[in-house]
Formats: C-alpha cells, structure tokens, sequence
C-alpha cells in the first residue's frame, strides 16, 4: 500500500492539487486520503480508488493494479466477498452497497470487515427465509 500512496501522492502534487482538494473532488474525507497516501488504509474500497482515479485521471484498471484488486493480466487476486448470490451483477451491486455506505461513513478496515460479515449474515437469513416459504408453499 506504500507504493500506491506515494504513486497517488505524487500525482497529485503533479496536478497542483492539495489532499484537500482531492478529498473534495472524489467526493471522499481529508483523513482517507491522508491514510490512503501515508499506507496506513490497507486496501481502499474499490469505490473510492475509482474516485480518487477519477480525479487524479488514474484509469480504474491502473487503479486496481496498484492497489493490488488486480494482477497486470487482470485476473482479480481477491476472491468475490460474496460467491454464493447467484450472479456476478448481484455480487456487484452488493459489493457497491457496502462501498458506498463505507465511503459516506468514512469506516475504519475493522468496521468495514464488520459491515462485511452483517451483510452475509442478513443475506443467509434471507435465503433461508426464502427457502422456508417456498417450503410451506409447496
């Protein structure tokens, strides 16, 4: 991670931009971008490494190598954190939920993880609901 926040601060030194100034562009804190450049955000959301890349004109898929989601033949190197819904759109969206929701709560890696295992224990209870319904219908 020390690699991408030197790579990030360089670029935005590059651009004549201030952290601040970054922040409010992609729409992320002060503080995340500090932590994100001094190497102390272990892996950034997915959501905001596309801001920050968008502001800094930082292509996703560049983004997404540096930050270590992706290997240079672009096969992701982290698993999907949510293999059992059925599709990769439905993995997406849920993905894109919990980014979100980190990114308007500026979240710490540890209550991220925790919004993480919240959500996969409401999805479980949802498709054992689901199932038991079908259940009862039949």
């Amino acid at each position: 991670m020390a690699e991408l926040g030197k790579f990030l601060r360089e670029r935005r030194k590059a651009k004549g931009l201030s952290m601040r100034e970054v922040a409010e562009q992609s729409g992320i804190s002060h503080a995340e971008v500090f932590r994100i450049e001094s190497g102390r955000r272990a892996y950034p959301s997915i959501c905001v490494l596309t801001a920050l890349g968008k502001t800094l004109g930082i292509p996703d898929d560049e983004m997404l190598r540096l930050a270590g989601y992706k290997s240079d033949d672009d096969v992701p190197l982290l698993e999907k954190v949510f293999p059992d819904l059925k599709t990769e759109k439905l993995q997406d969206t849920t993905q894109r939920i919990i980014d979100g929701i980190a990114l308007d709560y500026d979240l710490e890696d540890s209550d991220y993880d925790d919004l993480v295992d919240h959500m996969e224990r409401f999805l479980d209870y949802a498709k054992k609901k689901r199932n038991s319904q079908n259940s009862k219908i039949q």
